[in-house]
């Protein structure tokens, strides 16, 4: 974050014209009132105001790094008053050896300048609370002015998912190959006909009775992801091969409802559809350093004709991830020989609406 003084020409001239001003006033005060000598009254409001000036624009990197939450409240505090003595100790000593060096001879200004210093610490402590606080004022409105063009960004891409969730979840062709196999089941084999429009039904109910802001936990993610294979298996019979291993904690982990479903889809349209020979799709989980850890492999023949896709999935799942775990990191993709491999993180995510 760039420092609030140095943002543009504006907030350089109101930062120093503040502090011209605060100079002006300890001036007139100095002259019209104690009837101090003019060039006294001017060096003394210069080179006191004008050297906390330059503190004030230190304390941006304390207050930049510092900010208070109820975890390090007391750090923060600590942090501030450590940084504040130092400011005043450098501040008033500094300013005391200018002054006393340049006015040596003037004893009567030697001494308030002595007796002026309790007044000064006070007017220091001022000083750095107003600049602190206006430091975190500014850091507030920054990341809320970003926290409205995330979450506005959010509604966009949410409903672009959504859309893009209904395409694929009640996809045309996936439906009509569906109902094909079901019709000629109806004839050759009735009971598994009712079991696979049993499966269809639950699936599609499924994938139309939750939004892309909704989460769910992993094991109803998976019953849904069977549901779909399942009917897929149908029509692809022993080509298709599908296993899922993933510990019992993982089982009740919250992820985004539907995540998982592009990345089977793919595995199916670019290696089950391609391929000639048996492909086998693998789904691992773990827990990681507090990370839900999850692995879709699948085969595919690097040889068949590649089908053209428009990269829906990937993306919209990379851009969800970034927006709801406000991390881009979260998944990777890696092609080895004839295994395209899909690697997600997941943090803990805790009161999620399911």
């Amino acid at each position: 974050m760039q420092h609030p003084v140095f943002l543009n020409t504006r907030s350089v001239s109101v930062y120093f014209g503040l502090w011209a001003l605060i100079a002006g006033v300890h001036f007139s005060i100095y002259y019209f009132f104690y009837f101090i000598p003019i060039e006294v009254s001017m060096a003394d409001s210069l080179v006191f105001n004008f050297l906390f000036c330059g503190v004030g624009i230190s304390m941006w990197y304390i207050v930049r790094y510092t900010i208070p939450d109820q975890k390090n409240i007391w750090n923060v505090v600590f942090n501030h008053i450590a940084f504040l003595t130092l400011a005043q100790v450098v501040w008033i000593g500094l300013s005391y050896t200018i002054l006393s060096t340049v006015f040596r001879s003037n004893k009567v200004y030697i001494d308030l300048l002595v007796i002026s210093i309790p007044f000064k610490i006070i007017v220091g402590i001022i000083f750095y609370a107003v600049i602190a606080l206006t430091y975190y004022l500014f850091i507030y409105y920054i990341n809320l002015q970003e926290k409205v063009k995330v979450e506005s960004r959010l509604r966009e891409v949410l409903k672009e998912t959504e859309l893009n969730m209904l395409k694929s979840q009640i996809n045309p062709h996936f439906l009509f190959n569906s109902l094909n196999s079901i019709s000629s089941l109806t004839i050759t084999n009735p009971d598994k006909a009712r079991d696979m429009v049993i499966k269809l039904s639950d699936f599609l109910r499924y994938s139309v009775s939750h939004n892309a802001t909704s989460f769910t936990t992993l094991e109803k993610e998976m019953a849904n992801i069977s549901r779909y294979l399942e009917i897929e298996k149908v029509r692809f019979g022993d080509k298709l091969i599908f296993s899922f291993n993933f510990e019992g904690t993982c089982r009740s982990h919250q992820i985004p409802v539907m995540l998982l479903q592009p990345l089977f889809e793919n595995a199916i349209k670019h290696g089950v559809y391609e391929s000639t020979e048996p492909v086998s799709i693998a789904m691992d989980c773990e827990y990681k350093e507090g990370y839900l850890e999850i692995s879709i492999v699948n085969d595919f023949d690097p040889n068949a004709h590649a089908r053209k896709g428009t990269g829906i999935g990937l993306n919209n799942i990379r851009e969800r991830l970034r927006l709801l775990y406000k991390n881009d990191k979260l998944i990777r993709t890696v092609v080895e020989g004839n295994r395209f491999s899909v690697f997600l993180s997941l943090p803990n995510t805790e009161n999620k609406k399911v």
